[in-house]
């Protein structure tokens, strides 16, 4: 009997993959990094974790085949290479590695193109499958989920290209025949749906399925961008969307091929289908749910905008108990200088925030607002910042600094879920320098 290793085996595609690799008689190893949390009828949990390389090796052994879901890193081409090396050693032959659609016409110095070309590189028998777009995002919570259901829109950036969106569950069935059963080995496999449709034409098709008519808003990659930025997210995660938005635009995902018949000997699974299948999904969740109007839109703006207000003046002050009251259990704060190093939780995020107020006098800031935007979501605001400062290398009366601070938090049910702070620490070092320069008399 074979036996196979499921990286990511909780994950959207990875646990479709389990139970069809099982039903091939091959015995699966199912990883992650919460085996515990593991539902896998007839599998093995395993723990893996791509920052603990240590936890590779007892996974990998006796290995014949890996499905491979690259980790979110900002050293994935690293960290990818290292693991193949490490299934190399362990004697596994046989890799199916999942990618992206369109990932070939990007240039060699994107990520996702060089994630490709250390595979390629690889002495394994490798098969890349390059999807299209998931069937599963229109209902997932993290993508058009929330505002198919209750905003009743689905907004995309396509340019009126059309896409060919696939059933995780295909996917799957092509990664478990070939991890199993071998074939196409050295080759890129684009996995698509039956049918490619735009923008207008899968509102249509929501609409049916869900009984009341969902509207199709195109965007434009501008818009996408700024929306995302004021939404808090980093730039290298808005700059990955953006080349997923130009590859819909060029008609990367337009292409409808007939990979998943071909290896698995049935067509794919059509999106009326799935759509039906997941009604309920695209409906509001009780009878009087739907879409905010206007004053509820403008009331939850104000109530976010005096919420943000209410932080700012309490973290000025050092009010640690009335700052941390403004945040959520399970927020996240990313000084966005050091975006790899957040801050998670409210204990630690307040013993952070006493450390950064205790370099100002008496924990003492001035604040003005220089800008400030609020939404029924998210709050923007830019800062004008000055205050005595007493840290490293700051003389012994401590010396005046000013600096601009942009916070963009996102709020949830009256509570910051995460926080994104974009200033310059160089100001203080300055500041410091200047002092000093001054006091020697230069």
């Amino acid at each position: 009997m074979s036996r196979v290793l499921v990286v990511g085996a909780s994950g959207k595609t990875g646990r479709h993959v389990v139970p069809r690799v099982v039903s091939r008689g091959a015995a699966v190893r199912a990883a992650s990094r919460h085996p515990e949390r593991l539902d896998v009828e007839s599998a093995d949990p395993v723990l893996f974790d791509w920052h603990d390389e240590s936890t590779w090796g007892p996974v990998l052994e006796g290995v014949d085949a890996v499905y491979l879901v690259k980790p979110e890193s900002t050293a994935v081409v690293e960290v990818v290479g290292t693991f193949l090396d490490a299934m190399a050693a362990a004697g596994v032959g046989r890799l199916v590695f999942l990618s992206e659609c369109g990932t070939q016409n990007r240039p060699d110095d994107i990520t996702e193109r060089q994630v490709e070309r250390v595979v390629e590189a690889s002495e394994l028998e490798w098969t890349i499958l390059r999807p299209s777009w998931y069937m599963e995002d229109i209902v997932d919570e993290g993508f058009f989920g929330p505002m198919v259901r209750n905003d009743r829109v689905i907004v995309m950036t396509t340019g009126g290209s059309a896409t060919a969106w696939i059933d995780a569950r295909d996917i799957a069935d092509v990664a478990a025949e070939l991890l199993v059963n071998g074939g196409a080995g050295g080759q890129a496999l684009d996995l698509t749906g039956p049918e490619a449709l735009s923008l207008d034409q899968l509102a249509e098709r929501i609409s049916a399925a869900a009984g009341e008519p969902v509207k199709a808003i195109e965007e434009g990659v501008f818009e996408a961008e700024t929306r995302m930025l004021a939404d808090g997210l980093n730039e290298g995660f808005v700059a990955y969307m953006t080349r997923i938005s130009e590859s819909i635009i060029v008609g990367d995902t337009a292409i409808v091929t007939s990979e998943v018949e071909r290896v698995t000997g049935r067509p794919p699974r059509n999106i009326d289908a799935f759509l039906a299948e997941h009604a309920a999904q695209l409906r509001p969740s009780n009878a009087t749910a739907g879409a905010m109007d206007a004053e509820q839109e403008l009331k939850r703006a104000r109530d976010n905008e005096a919420l943000f207000r209410r932080l700012i003046s309490a973290w000025a002050r050092s009010d640690f108990d009335g700052l941390i009251d403004c945040f959520a259990d399970d927020m996240v704060y990313t000084d966005m200088p050091f975006p790899d190093d957040p801050v998670r939780g409210k204990a630690a995020f307040r013993e952070h925030v006493e450390g950064y107020n205790s370099v100002f006098a008496d924990g003492q800031v001035e604040v003005e607002f220089e800008t400030l935007v609020a939404s029924s979501r998210t709050v923007a605001g830019e800062l004008l910042c000055r205050a005595r400062y007493v840290g490293p290398g700051a003389p012994e009366s401590g010396v005046p600094v000013r600096w601009y601070a942009t916070l963009v938090d996102t709020i949830v049910d009256g509570k910051v879920v995460t926080e994104h702070v974009y200033f310059d620490p160089a100001a203080f070092d300055k500041a410091a320098r200047q002092a000093s320069a001054l006091g020697s008399g230069d």
